[in-house]
């Protein structure tokens, strides 16, 4: 006969430090840094779309 048992921890369930959020200042200077990374691509977007994405956004516009 073959004795099975569960263990009290179970090592799939998340942990507490799982959900510990980023503290403010953390998140703050992460996303500032992203910004500026993306910053000037996305004043080009802005200023000078491509035909192609102007038809995209009309289509699909027109399809909803």
């Amino acid at each position: 006969m073959t004795k099975t048992s569960t263990s009290k921890t179970n090592v799939n369930l998340p942990t507490q430090s799982m959900f510990q959020p980023k503290t403010d200042i953390e998140s703050d200077t992460e996303i500032s840094l992203f910004y500026e990374q993306i910053k000037s691509k996305l004043d080009g977007l802005a200023k000078n779309p491509q035909d192609e994405t102007i038809n995209k956004i009309l289509a699909y516009s027109r399809s909803k």
